[in-house]
């Protein structure tokens, strides 16, 4: 009986812990964005797939994206990719590759640059078998979908933290 009392108070006593450090799950993007980001102006490119994923990810977050005349604007100006071979394999054939990914955005205020955030760019290390040239292709998708989403949370992380205050301290 008290072995269930225990197990109860320790679990209750984890999560309290837990809540009280700041813990949440990653990709739940359950901080607040500043009060001036409610409304925005979301710029990029149509082919521009980070564009596309950060539009999603700021609605599911209850941002109003407004087409135009908004007052913060957010633009994604680049998004690259680049494979370069890492290892051969004992047959002189490629046998890791490393994938790059590279974007950059601003944060602005009219004509005030508010955040440039300069190139960012994640990059991965994959094995590929030289004999299935299909299962590299679509390895190196999967990667560059995984790393599109990792620069959106990222930029997603550095906007709810961002200190839009015009008031010196």
């Amino acid at each position: 009986m008290f072995a269930g009392y225990y197990r109860l108070t320790f679990s209750l006593l984890a999560l309290l812990l837990l809540n009280a450090c700041g813990f949440t799950l990653r990709g739940t993007d359950s901080a607040t964005f500043p009060q001036q980001l409610q409304q925005i102006q979301l710029n990029y490119a149509d082919n521009n797939t980070i564009g596309r994923l950060l539009r999603d990810r700021l609605q599911a977050s209850g941002l109003e994206l407004l087409e135009g005349n908004a007052e913060y604007v957010l633009s994604i100006n680049e998004e690259r990719s680049r494979e370069r071979i890492v290892s051969v394999n004992r047959n002189v054939r490629a046998g890791e590759y490393e994938l790059t990914l590279i974007t950059s955005w601003q944060l602005r205020n009219g004509p005030e640059i508010l955040i440039d955030s300069g190139p960012l760019s994640l990059f991965r290390i994959y094995e590929a078998d030289p004999d299935n040239p299909a299962a590299k292709t679509s390895e190196a998708e999967l990667i560059l979908a995984e790393m599109r989403q990792d620069l959106v949370s990222q930029i997603i992380r550095q906007l709810q933290n961002a200190d839009l205050s015009s008031d010196p301290l």
